[in-house]
C-alpha cells in the first residue's frame, strides 16, 4: 500500500531489534476512549488472558519491536485489557471475546473497525494496522474539493490530517497551500505546518523549527518533540530505502539539533538500520556493538534480541558471532530469565564451543522451569550438542 508501511516491513526484515515497541495506555478503558475522541484516533486493544500462552508470546516477541511501535504509537491509542478482571469484564459486555488473544481496532465513536483472533507476529501486526487505517481513510472526501482550487485553511487541515492518518503523503498538499500564504504565523497556518510536518528533509520541517515556540504554545512541547522524532524517522527510512548517505546524516543531525535528549538513542538505532540496509556488514557490526555497549544496563533483553538477530543474519561470520556472544553473555548477567542463556548456547554452538554451549543450555533449561514448550526445545538443542 503506502511507502510508509512498506518501509516498516523492510526495516523489520533487515534491521536489528530495538527496544522501543508499543507504548500501551495506562489509564482506564473510559479514559482511553476519551483520549481517542480527543485525538481522533483508532483504539488498538489487546484482549488477553494471563494464562494464555500465545498472548504471552505476542507480548514478548511482537509488541516490543521498534517497527511495530513506530506504527502503533503514531496512529493508535494502544490498550491492553485482561478479559477476566476489571475493565476487561466491562469491555466484554460490549465487544465479544471468546478466544485469546482477540485484537480489536475500534473507532473514537466506539464502532469496530476490525477484529482479529489469534496471536500475530510483527509483520502481521503491521499489516493489520495498515488494513484498519485503510478502512477509515477519509482523504478522498477532501481531495476533489482541494484539487478544484478550494485551498481554505480548514479544508486543507482536514485533508492533510486525513492523509497522514491513512499513512499517505501529505507534503504536496501542504506545499501547495503554503506557496499561497504570505503570513505563516497565523494560528491556522501554524496548525497546518504542525500537522504537515512528516519528514525532516522538507520545507515544512524547517518552518516547524522556525516557528517552534509559537507552535509549542498551541500544542505543547512534547507534541512538537514527537513530531521532530517522527519526521527524522521518516527521513531515515527514505535513507535506508534509497541508500542515501545525505538523508541518513540529516536524520541524525535533525535530532541532535532539535531534540538532543533523544538524539543518542536515535543515532544508535539509525546506524544499525542504515548500514544493515546498505549491506555494509563491517559498519553494521560496529553499530551493533556500540548499541549493545550503550544499552546493556537499560535494556538487556533488547540487547539479547540483537544478539539473536545477529546469529540469524550471520551464522557463519566469526566477527558477528563474537559480538553476539558478548552481548548475550552480558545480558545473561542482567536478568534472571532463560532467553539470554539460550541465545548464548546457540551462538556457542555455531562457534564450535560445544562444552560451553552445553553449560549455557543447561542454565537456560533451569531458568525455563515450568515452560514445557521451551524445555522441549532446549532438550532438542542439547541432543544436537
Amino acid at each position: 500500500m503506502q511507502r510508509l508501511f512498506l518501509l516498516f516491513f523492510f526495516l523489520y526484515s533487515s534491521s536489528a531489534i530495538s527496544a522501543q515497541g508499543i507504548d500501551f495506555f495506562h489509564g482506564t478503558w473510559d479514559e482511553a476512549q476519551e483520549l481517542a475522541k480527543k485525538e481522533d484516533k483508532l483504539i488498538f486493544i489487546d484482549a488477553f488472558a494471563t494464562w494464555c500462552g500465545p498472548c504471552k508470546r505476542m507480548a514478548r516477541d511482537a509488541f516490543p519491536k521498534k517497527e511495530v511501535g513506530d506504527v502503533f504509537n503514531r496512529y493508535f491509542i494502544n490498550v491492553k485489557l485482561d478479559m477476566e478482571k476489571g475493565d476487561g469484564l466491562v469491555f466484554r459486555t460490549t465487544y465479544p471475546v471468546s478466544a485469546f488473544p482477540t485484537l480489536y481496532f475500534i473507532g473514537p465513536d466506539g464502532k469496530v473497525v476490525h477484529r482479529q483472533v489469534g496471536a500475530q507476529g510483527p509483520e502481521q501486526l503491521i499489516r493489520l494496522a495498515q488494513f484498519a487505517l485503510a478502512k477509515v481513510d477519509h482523504s478522498d472526501d477532501y481531495a476533489a474539493q482541494f484539487e478544484s482550487g478550494d485551498h481554505n485553511a480548514e479544508l486543507t487541515l482536514n485533508y492533510v490530517t486525513a492523509l497522514n492518518k491513512a499513512g499517505k503523503s501529505s507534503l504536496k498538499v501542504v506545499n501547495t497551500y503554503l506557496d499561497e500564504q504570505t503570513d505563516m504565523t497565523t494560528p491556522e497556518n501554524l496548525k497546518i505546518i504542525y500537522e504537515g510536518t512528516t519528514e525532516a528533509d522538507s520545507r515544512v520541517f524547517d518552518l516547524l523549527i522556525k516557528h517552534r515556540s509559537a507552535i509549542e504554545q498551541m500544542v505543547g512541547k512534547s507534541q512538537v518533540e514527537s513530531k521532530i522524532e517522527l519526521a527524522s524517522s521518516a527521513t531515515l527510512m527514505k535513507a535506508v530505502e534509497f541508500n542515501v548517505v545525505y538523508l541518513f546524516e540529516l536524520a541524525k543531525t535533525s535530532m541532535e539539533s532539535h531534540y538532543p535528549a533523544h538524539a543518542t538513542d536515535f543515532a544508535l538505532d539509525a546506524d544499525m538500520q542504515f548500514y544493515s540496509g546498505a549491506a555494509n556488514i563491517p559498519a553494521y557490526l560496529k553499530a551493533c556493538k556500540a548499541y549493545g555497549k550503550a544499552k546493556i544496563s537499560d535494556d538487556p533483553m533488547g540487547v539479547n534480541g540483537l544478539a539473536n538477530r545477529l546469529l540469524q543474519q550471520y551464522p557463519s561470520n566469526p566477527d558477528a558471532l563474537k559480538i553476539a556472544a558478548d552481548m548475550a553473555s552480558k545480558a545473561a548477567k542482567q536478568v534472571t530469565t532463560y532467553e539470554p542463556w539460550l541465545t548464548l548456547a546457540q551462538i556457542l554452538q555455531k562457534q564450535g564451543k560445544i562444552k560451553k554451549a552445553k553449560k549455557a543450555a543447561m542454565t537456560a533449561r533451569d531458568r525455563a522451569a515450568g515452560d514445557d514448550r521451551i524445555i522441549t526445545y532446549i532438550d532438542a538443542l542439547l541432543q544436537d550438542l
